[in-house]
């Protein structure tokens, strides 16, 4: 008898502690450095607060590599719950069928869209399908040296707005002798889109790619045709120093460096080069992003990432996922990782708790993001590019430019790179 009861008892204790066990969820993700720091912290902090769900994060790499890691693990059965994809790896997402739709788990009663930045919810929807949960969202802006505007004679509180503005300004630092180049970032045609957008155009075909995959790039336009000889013209007049393809830390050591007095580069480095060049013993602004001459400005497309679920996980799993977004996205945790990293919060009431405590006051740098988004009129050129490899479509675009540094001109560079990119939608096109 007593041997019966405690095989009851026990039964009912592993029962209990079975049902008590949290739910797993594996997060891969691509945050390194500081920014990796704030969001292990944040997790931390949600594993904490509750018992239903434990994440466990990952760092899995860079974008393009957490993307090609996840459908990879995904047909060998192993794939992580989600992952954090960069918004060009929107649309070769939907098409490899390795994610569900954040949609299909979260409702209008669990979130109010309404309370996310419109420019950043949309660049992840599809028609009423919302695919993925915004996260961590950035902008292009202007970073500029006061200490060495004013010793060149500039007005740090007037920055350069304008192309020609930016040349202006650059003659005048070099010509000085305050720095040897005026300007940097890096050679990366993620500000070519963002030059795009402003300019109120889509970068592709079919609507920017959202009626349609793309079969064409708009290389052979006056727009783009502005962005490509400003640039060659800094690059020719010694105004811009080339940092490398994509070397953002390489930028940032020139800007802090003080080999250059600006520095064009993304949002989420706001709080580490303030506080940088306070370390050095200068001051640092930001400013908008500068835009062609006498074109109005018509905002920017939303950098970043966002956070996926990956398809054929126990639901059980994906639903603990669910909260876990939920949570991430919350106006409070936008706060934290806002003011951790100065990525911009995706939540309007996020701003609204920001500005209840004197916030962008009292750290105006972080103030130009969010203003550049919140100013953002809704377009095709604004909503952004979806591009099946969009990645490709970058590096030949970076190539057409080193092309033009060699010798080649803007026109020939952007031919050769229009019939590349032709080549590449086709391609990718004959798979579906």
């Amino acid at each position: 008898m007593r041997s019966l009861v405690f095989a009851v008892l026990l039964v009912f204790v592993l029962g209990v502690a079975a049902a008590a066990a949290p739910v797993k969820v594996t997060f891969w993700h691509s945050m390194g450095g500081d920014i990796g720091k704030a969001m292990e912290a944040m997790i931390d902090t949600y594993n904490a607060s509750q018992s239903e769900v434990y994440v466990e994060s990952v760092f899995r790499g860079t974008y393009p590599e957490v993307l090609n890691a996840t459908i990879a693990s995904a047909m060998a059965g192993t794939a992580p719950t989600v992952v954090q994809i960069y918004e060009v790896g929107s649309l070769a997402a939907i098409d490899s069928g390795v994610f569900v739709p954040l949609s299909e788990f979260i409702g209008p009663d669990d979130v109010d869209w309404n309370d996310y930045v419109d420019a950043v919810v949309n660049y992840y929807r599809q028609g009423d399908i919302q695919w993925s949960m915004p996260f961590n969202s950035s902008s292009a802006i202007l970073y500029i040296n006061a200490d060495m505007f004013r010793a060149a004679g500039l007005d740090p509180a007037n920055p350069p707005k304008t192309f020609s503005e930016i040349i202006e300004a650059s003659k005048a630092i070099v010509e000085s002798g305050v720095a040897p180049y005026g300007i940097t970032w890096p050679l990366h045609t993620w500000f070519v889109e963002q030059w795009m957008a402003e300019q109120g155009v889509a970068l592709v075909n079919n609507d920017n790619g959202r009626s349609a995959r793309p079969t064409t790039i708009n290389t052979d336009t006056e727009e783009m045709y502005r962005i490509f000889n400003w640039w060659k013209q800094l690059y020719d007049e010694g105004l811009w120093i080339n940092p490398g393809v994509e070397d953002w830390d390489q930028a940032n050591a020139l800007f802090m460096g003080q080999q250059v007095a600006m520095e064009i580069t993304s949002t989420s480095d706001v709080t580490f080069l303030t506080n940088a060049g306070r370390e050095a013993g200068f001051e640092v602004i930001c400013a908008e992003l500068p835009v062609p001459d006498d074109v109005p400005r018509q905002g920017v497309v939303p950098g970043g990432a966002s956070i996926w679920m990956v398809a054929n996980n126990p639901k059980e799993e994906l639903e603990a996922a669910t909260k876990f977004l939920i949570w991430m996205s919350s106006p409070e945790q936008q706060v934290t990782w806002h003011q951790s990293t100065g990525y911009f919060p995706i939540r309007k009431s996020s701003i609204a708790l920001l500005e209840e405590e004197g916030w962008f006051t009292e750290n105006p740098n972080f103030r130009v993001a969010l203003d550049q988004v919140l100013e953002t009129i809704p377009g095709v050129g604004t909503q952004g590019a979806l591009i099946g490899r969009f990645q490709e479509v970058r590096n030949i675009l970076e190539e057409a430019f080193q092309m033009v540094m060699g010798g080649t001109s803007v026109e020939a560079a952007l031919a050769q790179a229009k019939a590349q990119v032709e080549q590449s939608f086709a391609d990718y096109n004959s798979l579906f």
